[in-house]
């Protein structure tokens, strides 16, 4: 009877030692499978061998709902859908897509429906761009950089819909935005380069000097401010102004040349 129990305690210990050994193997080929298909993608797509690696990453996808790497196969078939079958409303799309599933990181999501309207806008579909963008920029927890391209986005949304008004409403609301003032000033300046363009010089010249005199403001965008700035004092007849405008726009300015050249012209 004792070696009947005996018996009986190693076949349970064998089955028990089956069961685990099943599991571990149900778990590791899984493992081993979606590493194998991500490399097949990865090779694939790096080989330009984009039909396979659209293939593996779309499999990828099916395979693994919970997979550690599905960010970058929504990216790469992005990729493949806009450079490989030129097809950006695609692409556009899967990015789209991909926003339901990564819904609670909102740098992830930012990144991807910024990249959406890019597309959207080349192709014009202004509305689906704006929906987007406007994702974007109420978006608590997006980065400064992406709500930044969204507002200046939406305001070329207008402008390329002859919505100039809208267009100077987009840029006031981006200046008068939580964003930094390194970052919205980009804003700043382009809404009065649109003042410019209207003809309207006194409501630009006071943006055009506030970017100018922002010391820590990136030195292409005070350059690119001090010499609109000095050109609307040549127009008003200002030329002692102008000339000083430009010598501390020319250390700024990326081709120096330019300015001396605006220099050059006013000692004539």
């Amino acid at each position: 009877m004792r070696a009947l129990r005996r018996i009986a305690c190693l076949v349970a210990i064998c089955c028990l030692g089956l069961l685990l050994g099943a599991q571990a193997g149900c778990d590791g080929p899984r493992e081993d499978g979606s590493a194998r298909l991500l490399e097949t993608a990865r090779r694939a797509f790096l080989d330009s061998q984009y039909l396979r690696a659209e293939t593996a990453y779309e499999h990828y996808l099916q395979a693994y709902p919970t997979g550690a790497d599905r960010l970058e196969a929504w990216r790469r078939l992005a990729d493949i859908a806009l450079d490989f079958r030129e097809s950006p409303d695609k692409a556009a799309t899967l990015l789209e897509a991909a926003v339901l599933e990564f819904a609670g990181d909102p740098a992830t999501t930012a990144d991807l429906l910024t990249t959406a309207a890019s597309l959207r806008f080349d192709r014009k579909a202004y509305a689906r761009a704006a929906a987007d963008c406007r994702g974007v920029v109420d978006l608590a927890g997006a980065s400064d950089q992406r709500r930044l391209d969204c507002h200046l986005l939406l305001g070329r949304l207008e402008l390329a819909q002859r919505n100039d008004a809208q267009a100077l409403a987009r840029y006031e609301a981006c200046r008068q935005s939580d964003l930094p003032r390194t970052e919205s000033a980009r804003c700043a300046l382009a809404q009065a380069e649109l003042l410019l363009r209207l003809e309207r010089f006194k409501e630009a010249e006071p943006l055009l000097h506030e970017i100018f005199a922002t010391a820590n403001s990136a030195p292409a965008l005070r350059a690119q401010a001090g010499f609109a700035l000095g050109q609307l004092k040549e127009a008003s007849s200002d030329k002692a102004a102008a000339r000083e405008i430009y010598k501390a726009t020319r250390p700024l300015h990326p081709n120096p040349l330019v300015v001396d050249k605006r220099l050059e012209l006013l000692d004539n």
